[in-house]
């Protein structure tokens, strides 16, 4: 499970992409330099790590600013059809099952909105990661 929060008047904001938190930063990662396209998913100050495939990071204001111009610019649906035959190869028989593609390009869409939220309120972002 990969798990994303911000705070927001007093409201916590929470992003959850489960296991395909990998995926995700790989197709990111075609979007732009490496960089910028790391900083949604798993770069930041190391808070904590379990030494299991458990860490936990945090984006400071500044690089969520940078990180939601990124992903405002990352056309969500395309970007995820864009990898559907590597994605295939991922699956038995290389069936993808239905509506896959259209849950991992809401993913991306849960992960630019809680950025962008954050970039508004001036807020950082705590990212939980589990490998």
């Amino acid at each position: 499970m990969s798990g994303f929060s911000g705070e927001r008047s007093g409201v916590e904001s929470e992003c959850f992409l489960g296991r395909e938190w990998k995926v995700l930063e790989q197709i990111l990662l075609t979007q732009g330099p490496e960089e910028i396209s790391e900083l949604p998913i798993t770069m930041g100050d190391l808070l904590g790590d379990d030494d299991l495939g458990t860490a936990c990071f945090y984006l400071p204001p500044d690089e969520v600013a940078v990180a939601a111009r990124f992903l405002v610019a990352v056309d969500a649906e395309r970007s995820v059809a864009d990898h559907a035959d590597e994605l295939a190869r991922t699956f038995r028989h290389g069936d993808i099952p239905d509506d896959h593609l259209v849950v991992l390009g809401r993913y991306l869409k849960d992960v630019r909105d809680l950025y962008v939220a954050a970039d508004q309120a001036g807020e950082g972002v705590a990212k939980l990661v589990q490998g």
